[in-house]
Order: structure tokens, then sequence, then C-alpha cells
């Protein structure tokens, strides 16, 4: 019978082996400042702790309470990861709220009434719009009418943009960013509670060595251009980053704030597939005369609008 324990292992160790390989990946992950494709790892930490939660779980259900401990130990890292999304959610607000939006959408995407008719709906005081060409430019201008406020930066291909704001926008620059000079979206407008920067953003996909460290150099500039705002920032886009992502760390030391702060860690990229990650972000920072105030009051993702994103709503107080 040796040959069938070999082909058929005992079920129970081999999903404790099962569990604790899938543990390795997320901590792969954590040299990912070394390598460009093991930070790649990163971006599954929800998948790892799933995984593995059911794994400790099915263990626990037949009694194999030393392959439960065995398997729960490479729980450790991605629960560790993952407790930022459902513990705390930032300061106290003194202000009104703005309330953020941003949808990739997709630049073949021709569900265009969609995406006016959500975004009128959904209110949003401002929303960024990546991946807008010529034709998607043309079939938005219906939302100047809830919007009057407008940047547009159509290009062909996947990095034009839009931004559209109920917000009056005090001034605006277009900072070109890495070797391939991405537009990143600098932006002062005036809100209920006085002047803030917004940043709009859509980095190149880490599919490749070069293009990964395209997007790290648009995070850092992007995370330089943060650090001298002495007044209020918002960031918005498509990231092609999860929060966990060695990427956005110079955007954490910047002081930022991820909306997803205590609000959960839902997925806006491939939503509903397996695979599926959170890469659109809304993330915030207070004036640097009153740190600490501001917050996240409400966040939530957004339906399906035809893209492979789903959009991100925030709204933000300080």
């Amino acid at each position: 019978m040796k040959w069938r324990s070999r082909l058929l292992p005992k079920p129970l160790p081999f999903i404790a082996r099962i569990a604790a390989l899938a543990g390795i990946f997320p901590i792969l992950g954590l040299f990912g400042g070394m390598h460009w494709k093991l930070d790649l790892f990163n971006h599954f930490q929800v998948h790892y702790a799933v995984f593995i939660g059911i794994s400790v779980i099915v263990l626990l259900a037949f009694k194999s309470f030393r392959l439960a401990g065995f398997a729960a130990i490479f729980l450790v890292v991605p629960v560790f990861q993952l407790a930022p999304c459902f513990i705390g959610s930032g300061g106290k607000p003194v202000g009104n709220p703005v309330r953020i939006a941003t949808f990739n959408v997709l630049t073949a995407n021709q569900r265009y009434d969609d995406a006016v008719r959500w975004t009128r709906e959904t209110d949003s005081d401002v929303i960024f719009l990546p991946e807008v060409n010529r034709v998607w430019a043309r079939e938005l201008r219906p939302l100047l009418t809830s919007h009057p406020h407008a940047i547009k930066h159509p290009v062909e291909g996947n990095f034009g943009f839009a931004f559209y704001s109920k917000l009056p926008i005090v001034s605006h620059e277009i900072i070109p960013c890495g070797k391939m000079e991405l537009p990143l979206l600098k932006a002062r407008l005036t809100g209920p509670s006085g002047d803030f920067i917004l940043y709009g953003a859509h980095p190149v996909p880490p599919t490749t060595e070069f293009w990964s460290g395209e997007r790290d150099e648009f995070l850092r500039i992007m995370a330089d251009e943060v650090a001298k705002q002495t007044l209020p920032v918002i960031v918005t886009g498509d990231l092609n980053a999860s929060r966990w992502s060695h990427g956005m760390k110079p955007l954490w030391d910047a002081g930022l704030i991820d909306s997803a702060q205590g609000k959960g860690a839902g997925s806006t990229w491939m939503r509903g597939h397996l695979l599926a990650v959170p890469i659109d972000h809304v993330l915030y920072r207070s004036a640097k005369d009153a740190p600490g105030m501001a917050n996240c009051r409400k966040r939530w993702i957004g339906p399906d609008l035809g893209s492979d994103h789903r959009a991100v709503v925030a709204e933000i107080a300080w």
C-alpha cells in the first residue's frame, strides 16, 4: 500500500502542507523591495488569509489540533497586513466632508451613459477618471451640467484622464513622471472647509521590470509632491499597487492615510474574479498645522459599469 500513500497522501497533513505553502507567499512579499517580482506577492493578502483560514477551520473540524496550530502560524503575516483595514479610521474631523470618487473607465469600455448616470447618482463632489481617450472625453461632456469645473487630458492609449468637479478649481498643473512622462494631475480646489490639494494618478502596471520601476518612480514623485504641501491633501486614482505593495511606502512616509483603513479591503480590479485586488485608492492627509484632524467618514465600492475596475467613493473631512 506504500504506492497508494504516495499517490494519495493523507488528507489532513496534505491540507496543512498546502496552507504552509500558501503562507510562504506573503513572507516573500516582505522582500518586495529587493526584486519587483517578489513585490507581486504582496497584492494577494486577502487570498492568503482566506485560504489559510479555511484550512485551519477544516483541520479544527477534524480535531487535528496540532496541524491546525501549525497552519495557523502562517496566518500571522497576512492578518498583520490586513489588520489596518479593519481597525481604526483616522482622526476626528471638524469640517464638512468632500465626497471623492475615482473610476478607471477602461478605454475599450463603451458604457458611457452608465458612467455618467452613476456619477450623478453618487453625487460626488469630484471624480477622477483614468483611461479617458478622446471618445470618452466627448461622451463625458454631459457631466458638465452637474460638475461644471473640468480638467481633461485625453490621449490615445490608456493613460489619459478626465477630472470633473462641483468645487471651484483654483489652479492646476500636469506633472510628467518617470521616463515615460506619464501625467500626474495636481489641482488646488476650494472645499467647504477651505482649499485643499488633489492629486489624480494612474501609473503603469508592474508587469515588467521596467514598468515596475516606472510605477515606483511615479509614486515616489507624487509622494515628494505630497510631502511639500501644507494644505490638506487627497490622492486618488488607479495606482496599480495595493496598499501592501513596496511601491506604496513613499506615500505612507509622506503621511497619507488609506480611506480603506477601518472600512475593509474591498477589491477594485477584476472584482468578482479569483485574483481580484484593491489597486484603486482614495488617500488623504491633514493640513501640516493640524495633524490627525482628517477622517474618512464613509467609503464604498461602486457597481459594475463595464470596466475591469470598480469605482471607489470616499467622504473625507478635516
